[in-house]
């Protein structure tokens, strides 16, 4: 079965960097923002807060946002983006990344799916169109944590929606489109090395 995976900035790098980088003291706090619009497209925000040390090694790893945004891209050849914009955060040790995935939820005909992976992420609250997903997970063998909190906002007219084993399903009113549905998957995920994304997360993959 194909599946969409939720990008999340964390799972990116290569576990090589990881190795490289001494860890004192690992803890990431995450924040995404997806809303996902009536053509299956998702337009993403995300925060990586870091510890201090953390952030300065990993800015000594990657000095430049060109190169954590080539390094992203050459990740996700497999995927369209769109608008993908980068930035360091140094007063508050954050990354911020926003783009546009590309039919990251798929039409199946009588409903819509949008796939976030194999995780282990905790439904927190349903209001509406919102859904929002928790998730903690251990880091390099325990010895650091990633703390997540994903919003999935669907289009305004979503009804039927549920989460189900790391899928969301929802049902749209039929519209008239000269469009065929775009059936885009995203491909496996780089366990992290140390900082960016890609939400399947198996974190400890991340």
């Amino acid at each position: 079965m194909r599946k969409v995976l939720v990008l999340s900035l964390l799972l990116l790098l290569p576990l090589a960097v990881a190795q490289e980088i001494k860890i004192v003291e690992f803890k990431i706090d995450g924040t995404m923002k997806v809303t996902i619009d009536e053509v299956g497209n998702a337009h993403v925000t995300e925060v990586w807060k870091f510890t201090p040390n953390l952030y300065l090694q990993m800015k000594q790893a990657y000095p430049t946002t060109y190169m954590l945004k080539r390094e992203f891209e050459n990740k996700r050849s497999d995927t369209e983006y769109k608008n993908m914009k980068i930035e360091w955060d140094d007063s508050n040790n954050q990354i911020k990344a926003t783009y546009v995935m590309l039919g990251a939820a798929v039409n199946k005909g009588s409903y819509w799916e949008f796939k976030l992976g194999e995780s282990d992420l905790t439904l927190s609250t349903q209001t509406g169109n919102t859904v929002v997903l928790t998730s903690v997970q251990p880091l390099f063998g325990g010895q650091g944590r990633l703390v997540e909190t994903i919003t999935i906002v669907l289009p305004e007219d979503a009804k039927n929606i549920r989460f189900e084993n790391g899928v969301i399903k929802y049902e749209l009113p039929y519209k008239e489109s000269s469009r065929s549905p775009i059936f885009l998957a995203l491909a496996g995920v780089a366990v992290i090395g140390l900082v960016l994304l890609n939400i399947p997360l198996k974190r400890e993959r991340q």
